[in-house]
C-alpha cells in the first residue's frame, strides 16, 4: 500500500500517522531505534507501517493484481500495485470516508508539518512535496499516478519508465478495483487488531 492507504489504516491517532509515514524511511531493528522526540505511539506507527507492507506483499489478491503486471514490470508489480490501490482508494473516497478527501489530505499534511521539526532529515524533501504539491489528491487522477511513478523512476532508475503502466491501470481498472475491494476489508482488520493489541 502507498502513503493514502497507510494513513487511512493508521486511524485517528496523529502520531500513529505520523509514525506510519516515519516507517517508510525506517529501516533496520527497531529494538534499537529511540530518537529523540519520536514517541511511543509513533514507534507504533511504525512498527504499523511495517505490517502493512508485510500483510500485502503476502496477501493471496494482491498476488493477483501483481500477477496482470509480472511479465511487463517484474519485481515492480509490487510497486504498481501499492500505486494503483492508492488510487482506486482516492477516486473511490467517498465509500470510504465522510470527510472530502482534500479536507483530509489537508488535516493530514497540517499534523506532518507539527511534527516535522522532530523528523529525520532524510524525511524532509518528501514532506516538502507531499504538503505543497498535495499528493494525496492527485492520487485520485491518473495524471496524479503518473507524476507519482515518474518521481520513483527518478529516484530509483531501475524503475525508469514505469509510468507507462498508466495505460494499464486505465484499461483494467475494473480488475484492480474489485480486487481492491476485496482485499482491503481484511487490511482493515489486521491493523485493527494489531493498534488494540499496541493500546
Amino acid at each position: 500500500m502507498n502513503f493514502l492507504a497507510h494513513t487511512v489504516l493508521s486511524g485517528s491517532n496523529q502520531d500513529v500517522q505520523v509514525g506510519n509515514l516515519l516507517g517508510e524511511f525506517v529501516k533496520g531493528r527497531l529494538e534499537k531505534y529511540h530518537p529523540e522526540g519520536i514517541s511511543r505511539e509513533m514507534l507504533v506507527g511504525v512498527r504499523l507501517h511495517r505490517i502493512i507492507d508485510d500483510f500485502t506483499d503476502h496477501h493471496p489478491v494482491t498476488r493477483r493484481s501483481k500477477d496482470r503486471l509480472v511479465d511487463e514490470f517484474g519485481l515492480l508489480s509490487g510497486v504498481l500495485v501499492d500505486m494503483f490501490y492508492d488510487y482506486v482508494l482516492a477516486r473511490e473516497w467517498s465509500t470510504y470516508s465522510t470527510v472530502p478527501l482534500p479536507i483530509y489530505a489537508r488535516e493530514f499534511y497540517q499534523v506532518v508539518l507539527k511534527h516535522q521539526p522532530i523528523l529525520p532529515e532524510v524525511m524532509q524533501s518528501t514532506i516538502r512535496s507531499m504538503t505543497s504539491r498535495d499528493w494525496f489528491s492527485g492520487y485520485a487522477t491518473l495524471a496524479g499516478i503518473e507524476w507519482s511513478l515518474k518521481g520513483i523512476g527518478v529516484r530509483f532508475p531501475p524503475a525508469a519508465g514505469i509510468e507507462r503502466s498508466i495505460g494499464q491501470l486505465s484499461d483494467e481498472y475494473e480488475f484492480f478495483k474489485t480486487d481492491f475491494e476485496e482485499f482491503w476489508p481484511d487490511l482493515q482488520n489486521r491493523c485493527q487488531q494489531f493498534l488494540q493489541e499496541s493500546f
